[in-house]
C-alpha cells in the first residue's frame, strides 16, 4: 500500500521544484550571469589605478599567462580591479582566483585559472612586495580618490 503514496509523492515534489525554479527566473528576468556581470561593474576603488603592466621584462611563460588573464579577467570588470587590488601574496590570489573561478559565467578552467594565477603572483611580486611602502601609498591613493568620487 505505501507504493502508491511514493509513486504520487515524488512526480508531486518533482512539479513543485520545477514550479519555484520557474518562479525564481521569471521570463524576462536576469540571468545569475547577467547579474554576476551587473555586479561586477559596481565601481571600486581598485578601478581608478592603471589598467596595464609593463611585461616585457617578464619571462615569456609570465607573458602568455597576462593574455590569458586579460581576456578572462576583462570579461566581467577591467583588469585595473586585480591589478590594483590590495590582494599580493600567492595565499590571497589563490582564493581569489578560485572565487572567481566558480562565478557564474566566468569561464575560467582549471589550466586558465593557474596561469591567471601564476601571472597574478609574479606581478605582485615584482609590483606590489618589491617595495610594500610604495604599495601601500598607492593603495591609500586609490581609496581616497574613490570616496571623494563617491561624495561628489
Amino acid at each position: 500500500m505505501k507504493r502508491p503514496a511514493t509513486f504520487l509523492t515524488v512526480p508531486l515534489i518533482i512539479l513543485v521544484s520545477f514550479s519555484l525554479c520557474r518562479n525564481a527566473y521569471p521570463q524576462g528576468s536576469e540571468s545569475a550571469v547577467e547579474r554576476e556581470k551587473a555586479l561586477a561593474k559596481k565601481p571600486m576603488a581598485w578601478d581608478l589605478g592603471p589598467d596595464n603592466v609593463d611585461i616585457f621584462s617578464y619571462p615569456p611563460n609570465i607573458q602568455s599567462s597576462f593574455e590569458v588573464f586579460k581576456e578572462k579577467c576583462g570579461n566581467c570588470h577591467s583588469i585595473a580591479r586585480p591589478l590594483n587590488a590590495p590582494f599580493a601574496t600567492p595565499e590571497e590570489w589563490n582564493t581569489y582566483v578560485n572565487k572567481m573561478m566558480r562565478k557564474p559565467g566566468a569561464g575560467i578552467g582549471k589550466e586558465q585559472a593557474k596561469q591567471i594565477f601564476e601571472f597574478l603572483v609574479y606581478d605582485s611580486k615584482v609590483r606590489k612586495l618589491s617595495d610594500p611602502n610604495a604599495w601601500e601609498r598607492h593603495l591609500q591613493r586609490l581609496i581616497s580618490e574613490f570616496q571623494e568620487k563617491i561624495r561628489q
